[in-house]
């Protein structure tokens, strides 16, 4: 209640006669003053956001561009390595192989090794490599045809 006598004792002191279509012109060229201030602030505040964001886009796609790259780069010498090491087994199993090979050959070998002073290889050989016969023998050779 305190306020209310307050009011109406500021509203006796002040012997203004206020002229209602005026204070409503005024209040309006306020607000319409307010909407334009506003209205700037907004569309600089905006223009400036719009920068930021422009730039941060293109910050961004920069970033997405250069880690795209690093990964092609990286999962092209990732396959580089894959494939050297499958050759590489590849090479491998194929040396493996052949050294296996070369084995068995050897162990051929000292085995014939072993024979080369044999009668029955030197009469063997004789026959096959120089064609040679026992005396009474003759050779048959069949045409080809």
């Amino acid at each position: 209640m305190a306020r209310k006598k307050r009011r109406s004792r500021q509203f006796k002191k002040s012997s203004r006669v206020i002229n209602m279509e005026e204070a409503r012109q005024q209040r309006l060229q306020k607000r319409q003053t307010a909407r334009e201030e506003a209205e700037r602030e907004r569309t600089a505040s905006d223009e400036r956001r719009i920068r930021r964001k422009r730039a941060l886009r293109k910050k961004q796609s920069f970033r997405r561009i250069l880690v795209g790259l690093i990964i092609v780069v990286m999962l092209g010498f990732l396959c580089a390595s894959i494939t050297g090491i499958v050759m590489l087994k590849k090479e491998q199993h194929e040396v493996l192989k052949k050294q296996e090979q070369l084995k068995e050959e050897k162990a051929k070998l000292k085995e014939d090794l072993k024979n080369i002073n044999d009668k029955e290889s030197i009469e063997e050989q004789a026959r096959e490599k120089l064609k040679l016969v026992k005396p009474g023998e003759t050779i048959y050779i069949p045409d080809e045809n």
